[in-house]
């Protein structure tokens, strides 16, 4: 059952930032503008066995769903993230 998430601060790799170019044809501002600061956002939590916790979220861009995979991080406020990947969901 998804649950009400906050994003006040999304970290992205640049190897992430490339891999969203080249693989997945959107940019990192594309993923920051969906999801930080953004209410409403609804998160389904998922238990990874080698990668652990994460956050799975679905937004629409450019009116194609698109799947953003999210890793807490370490903070006092826990509405830190990283961006683990996203790929477009067809």
């Amino acid at each position: 059952m998804p649950e009400p998430i906050w994003v006040a601060r999304l970290e992205i790799s640049s190897r992430t930032v490339d891999k969203l170019s080249r693989v997945v044809g959107i940019t990192a501002a594309d993923v920051r503008d969906a999801l930080v600061c953004v209410a409403g956002l609804r998160a389904t939590w998922d238990d990874h066995p080698d990668r652990g916790r994460r956050a799975l979220i679905e937004f629409f861009l450019n009116g194609q769903r698109v799947l953003a995979v999210l890793y807490p991080v370490q903070d006092a406020l826990g509405d830190t993230w990283n961006l683990g990947s996203a790929y477009r969901v067809r």
